[in-house]
């Protein structure tokens, strides 16, 4: 026997990298990464199990298009939560465990409440995206991202950097108004 794949195809926004009508920046073209404009950043999609401790089954690094669009192969079958993270957004989980077969589709995009606790920011009315903001990936969008965000800034930094929150290629005072945002709302990661 050969195993089969299951393919995930997923629809998913970072905040940050939101430009409206369903779509986002090429921002690795932004940071001088990749020539692609319709390419926006890469995430990682990890299977977790949907009984405590919830650990990671698989997990694959992709890239997400500008429509929010994305796709991988898993070689595991069963049923899952799917847990996205990037490195400058809030680690956001399917709502529920979501059964993997041949080929899976998932839209975190189109509701809040497709990610666990609701836990999204409406960018446009019926657009939902993951938050922005958690630069260090200690799962708090809060204050000591806040100091990497002004250490970049004050070094006139640029390119692929997590504190470039905008996606636009410098890190600048345009990155600080959706983190201050996110902070103020106390905005965390939240799954099982």
């Amino acid at each position: 026997d050969i195993p089969t794949g299951k393919t995930l195809q997923l629809k998913l926004f970072l905040q940050g990298y939101y430009s409206g009508g369903e779509s986002m920046l090429p921002v690795l073209m932004n940071e001088g990464i990749s020539s692609s404009s319709v390419i926006t950043d890469s995430i990682t999609i990890q299977l977790r199990n949907q009984d405590p401790p919830f650990g990671i089954v698989e997990s694959k690094t992709v890239e997400i298009a500008v429509d929010g669009t994305t796709s991988c192969t898993f070689t595991t079958s069963g049923t899952y939560y799917i847990a996205i993270q990037h490195r400058n957004t809030s680690q956001t989980w399917s709502a529920l465990p979501i059964s993997l077969f041949t080929l899976t589709n998932y839209n975190f995009s189109n509701a809040s409440s497709k990610a666990y606790g609701s836990n999204q920011a409406e960018v446009e009315p019926n657009v939902f995206a993951f938050y922005s903001g958690d630069i260090n990936q200690d799962e708090n969008i809060d204050l000591a991202d806040f100091s990497l965000l002004e250490l970049d800034i004050n070094n006139f930094e640029f390119g692929y950097k997590a504190t470039d929150i905008n996606g636009d290629g410098s890190v600048d005072l345009q990155d600080v108004p959706l983190l201050e945002l996110n902070s103020n709302q106390f905005i965390f990661s939240i799954h099982p």
